[in-house]
């Protein structure tokens, strides 16, 4: 089947014929001439436009688009009066072997490098690529055996328990709080405790209590208790302590040698129903050998947008929190905080200072009167009143600050932020904010210039996933949506209105560029941007220093954009 096409630009109109319905080159020979128009040179094969070549290949147009401009696959012709891009058909060969290269796990840089070599040469890298390949074939068979024995347990754990939400009673305990080494000393400490219980008032039960929030191999901070069935007078340097389990709790019940099991088995439970986890978790042993275990829990609901507090509030002072508080941990809730030993290892995306300013001073989205941490910020807008107290412990005074995070405006607890204070200096709002020096370079970089949308927000360039993209925080919630660098130095932004939900987008003086950076004059900061390509696309990166970076200390969260 043929079909002619014609130029019109003003000359005269000469057929190219092309062939389709064919998966191949089409056939060509060197008696053959093909005469372009518009100033397209005559040539001896035939010739492919950008939207033929990418069916026949099986390459999008704009993935062909880019291997032009990184030149990997260069057209053939470039019509000056359409720009229309036209390849001859060896080009497809190129095609084929590009394809092939990516899927062996090339670069584009390698395979830019491997269409300019000799066939030998190329064969040799190959060669060596397969035995790479084959090897590693070896690794991810072991691998995916491992995993598939081990999603079998995981199955199997998951059914041989009987989990239950319920409220339990509680138990009176002879008790020691320690971090240990190692979790073989847990028995040789319970036997300690119970040798101080009288054998009038001993209970059958005791309990370990895990107060780590995240996985750690060593340094346990552990609870440990013997149950008591009445009052003793002499407790021998320990504690006396009730555990109370009023509110809901995960639990089930297993054989000791099963509690590792159970225990992860118990926590797939909470996360796939949706239950925010609140306390430690409990172990509970029996003297015929069986273990409870218990989680303190509270189910999590629609999450409710509209839920705001009443933060202008007449102010009341307290000079006891006024200066610097450095942030220590984030725990579920106050019982697990342990001065000398920090829980969650990454603050990252919370701050890492607060300051209590005269007078309840606002700065950024912070503002205070006795009692309460008044804070006005996120998406969707919410205000919030958050309870802190100040307890002095050994040498040093901490804030516990009960923060109204996600989980709280889903029906769950507020996050326990644990901080210790540093100074007591009356700061004011000029002196606690972070400058950035301005670089004084041009705004000339022509790569950076145009429309980018934003696609994902991400904790460094390094971590950003383009095939798993707003897995950190949803699109709905991305402040930034829209940025056009425009030549004079300026930048269009558009801008989420978080009260409605609509973008804004306009040119605000107040933010510019130069080479490798982005500028806000009322922050007065000076944000790095990076251009990186990502499996054939091209994205742009630019950190985000709000009021988190400028009064919080936050390290700056990246933007992501795509042209």
């Amino acid at each position: 089947m043929f079909r002619e096409h014609f130029a019109t630009k003003g000359v005269s109109k000469v057929p190219y014929i092309f062939i389709f319905g064919i998966d191949s080159p089409p056939y060509c020979n060197d008696s053959m001439t093909v005469q372009g128009t518009c100033n397209v040179e005559q040539r001896s094969d035939w010739m492919y436009k950008i939207g033929e070549l990418s069916r026949l290949s099986q390459i999008p147009v704009k993935t062909l688009r880019f291997y032009d401009a990184e030149g990997i696959l260069v057209p053939d012709v470039i019509d000056e009066f359409t720009g229309y891009r036209y390849y001859g058909a060896a080009k497809l060969s190129d095609c084929y072997r590009i394809v092939a290269l990516k899927e062996l796990g090339f670069s584009l840089s390698e395979i830019k490098e491997f269409l300019s070599l000799p066939k030998e040469r190329v064969s040799e890298l190959v060669t060596a690529k397969e035995a790479e390949l084959n090897r590693l074939k070896v690794q991810t068979e072991v691998r995916i055996r491992v995993l598939r024995n081990l999603n079998s347990a995981l199955k199997e754990s998951a059914s041989m328990f009987d989990i239950v939400i319920r409220k339990s009673d509680e138990i009176r305990l002879l008790f020691d709080r320690r971090v240990i080494s190692d979790k073989s000393e847990w028995n040789g400490v319970l036997k300690e405790l119970r040798n101080a219980v009288p054998a009038g008032v001993q209970g059958d039960r005791e309990v370990i209590v895990d107060y780590e929030t995240e996985y750690v191999s060593e340094n346990f901070d552990t609870g440990f208790g013997v149950e008591m069935t009445g009052k003793v007078s002499d407790l021998k340097g320990y504690t006396e302590k009730v555990v109370c389990f009023s509110g809901e709790n995960a639990g089930l019940v297993c054989k000791a040698e099963e509690y590792d099991e159970a225990v992860r088995a118990l926590h797939r439970y909470v996360l796939d129903n949706n239950y925010q986890i609140v306390g430690p978790n409990y172990q509970i042993r029996y003297g015929d050998g069986t273990v409870e275990v218990k989680l303190p829990v509270v189910k999590l609901y629609e999450f409710n947008p509209e839920f705001n507090e009443e933060i202008d509030v007449p102010f009341e002072n307290d000079a006891e929190v006024i200066g610097r508080w450095e942030m220590l941990d984030h725990l579920p809730c106050k019982e697990m905080f342990l001065p000398e030993k920090r829980k969650s290892a990454d603050n990252g995306d919370r701050v890492k200072e607060l300051y209590f300013l005269p007078g309840g001073e606002r700065y950024w989205c912070f503002g205070w009167t006795k009692g309460y941490l008044l804070s006005d910020c996120g998406y969707p807008h919410r205000k919030n009143r958050n309870p802190y107290t100040i307890e002095r412990i050994g040498e040093e005074t901490y804030l516990f600050l009960e923060f109204k995070g996600h989980n709280y405006f889903e029906g769950g607890k507020p996050e326990v932020w644990v901080f210790r204070k540093t100074d007591s200096q009356e700061y004011t709002k000029k002196e606690i904010r972070i400058v950035d020096e301005i670089p004084q370079v041009p705004a000339d970089d022509s790569a950076v210039m145009g429309l980018w949308n934003v696609c994902d927000l991400v904790r460094s360039v390094e971590s950003f996933d383009p095939r798993n993209m707003c897995a950190f925080i949803p699109y709905e919630a991305l402040y930034w949506r829209s940025a056009e660098f425009l030549p004079d130095g300026q930048i269009r932004n558009g801008f989420l209105n978080s009260k409605d939900g609509s973008v804004t987008i306009d040119k605000d003086e107040i933010w510019r560029w130069v080479n490798g950076y982005v500028i806000c004059n009322p922050r007065v900061t000076a944000s790095k941007y990076v251009i990186e390509q990502h499996e054939g696309a091209e994205y742009l990166f630019v950190q985000w220093k709000s009021g988190d970076y400028s009064y919080g200390g936050e390290q700056p969260f990246w933007y992501v954009f795509q042209r």
